[in-house]
């Protein structure tokens, strides 16, 4: 009976969650993907980013530009805008010389990244300060707990879902018991937190998870 409460509530998270496939695993849900951008790779451009464009030889153009929800940039004296979502800066900076060759004749351009969306994790559920919080350095899910004001008096230390997404449509769910780690003891089971995942520290009782359940994505308290 224990065990089909504890799927029923990974699997109503990955629906919040907006998983539509998934497979139940002894320690973790989902099937593991490799991340968008792997350590090492170079950092890719999202929605919101701000670019710095600076023209040696026709300084007039120089401005800042911010990449749309849709993955473009309008770019100053070009009627059209450029995708340049999803790309790193380097070859962004080589999409947009290539646009501005339309118009200027071996355009000299610089592009610097002025401005992105910083590393952060969230807390929900069962904590006394939920919401979004800056990753800044290595992080344990205990230590991401404690940065949400703790535990209140209902969560259940035993259940912690670590919620890791790899694309729209792939998450994976870690179950994480703390209740040793609380004591000093089993501290290999309190594990690491990386940028953009989410922590979710159900309610004893499962009646009372459903309230704590993210509504929408990991982007939920983003915007």
């Amino acid at each position: 009976m224990q065990r089909k409460i504890l799927i029923a509530i990974v699997e109503i998270a990955l629906l919040a969650f907006g998983v539509v496939a998934f497979a139940q695993q002894p320690n973790s849900v989902a099937p593991v993907a490799p991340p968008q951008t792997a350590p090492g790779q170079r950092y890719v451009l999202k929605a919101s980013d701000v670019l710095g464009l600076t023209f040696r030889y026709t300084p007039d153009y120089n401005h800042d530009t911010s990449i749309q929800p849709d993955g473009f940039v309008q770019l100053k004296g070009l009627p059209n805008a450029v995708h340049i979502q999803g790309l790193t800066v380097q070859d962004a900076q080589r999409e947009i010389v290539k646009a501005y060759s339309t118009i200027l004749k071996d355009p000299e351009i610089t592009v610097t990244l002025k401005d992105f969306e910083k590393p952060y994790f969230v807390v929900s559920g069962s904590v006394k300060n939920p919401g979004k919080f800056d990753y800044r350095d290595h992080t344990t899910v205990m230590q991401a707990v404690a940065i949400a004001g703790g535990f209140d008096n209902s969560a259940k230390h035993s259940q912690i879902l670590l919620m890791r997404k790899y694309s729209n449509d792939l998450v994976q769910v870690t179950m994480v018991d703390l209740r040793q780690v609380m004591k000093g003891k089993e501290l290999n089971k309190d594990l690491e937190v990386r940028p953009g995942d989410t922590i979710f520290a159900p309610k004893s009782a499962f009646a009372k998870f459903a309230p704590f359940i993210p509504s929408s994505s990991m982007g939920m308290y983003q915007h």
